[in-house]
């Protein structure tokens, strides 16, 4: 008979339980379920958008359904209020969807990428400055004479400090 009331005690992964919200932090939500027991809620798993601050979204005396995600060996249980479900995307006027590639801005304010658009370079980049043409071949032949001119110009800096150190 004791050992059935361990197993309705005990807490499992993927488990749904009614928690109430006793305590808010800048890093998550403090919860106790069930009979005693206590958990957080990460602020990443507060909800399922940005979550800037824990208490936007939850109050203490909140009653939420929260899974479990973690129970570590020292007892601490991490739970989700995540629906688990993946977030509907919109396509944008361009047709891409969100979480692709960024658009890029051009010369608006806060763009990484200076300058316009175009390829410059790309074509600009096509020949080594001792004139070499990187367009026809391949990555590995180019790894291959960067590797080998390296390792030229490493030589070449060694024998310059040999020389200069005294003897």
């Amino acid at each position: 008979m004791e050992d059935s009331a361990i197993k309705t005690d005990a807490v499992k992964i993927d488990d749904v339980v009614e928690a109430e919200v006793i305590k808010i932090t800048d890093f998550g939500a403090f919860v106790k379920f069930g009979s005693g027991k206590k958990g957080l809620i990460h602020i990443s798993q507060v909800a399922d958008s940005y979550v800037k601050k824990v208490d936007d979204h939850l109050k203490i005396g909140d009653k939420v359904k929260a899974k479990i995600m973690k129970v570590s060996p020292d007892g601490k249980i991490d739970l989700t209020l995540k629906s688990g479900a993946p977030t509907p995307r919109k396509d944008d006027p361009n047709g891409r969807q969100q979480g692709g590639p960024r658009p890029y801005r051009g010369d608006q304010g806060g763009s990484r990428r200076p300058g316009n658009r175009d390829n410059s370079f790309r074509e600009n980049m096509q020949s080594s400055p001792d004139g070499k043409s990187f367009r026809s071949s391949s990555f590995e032949d180019q790894l291959k004479g960067f590797l080998k001119e390296s390792g030229e110009r490493q030589s070449d800096l060694k024998k310059h400090i040999e020389e200069k150190q005294p003897r």
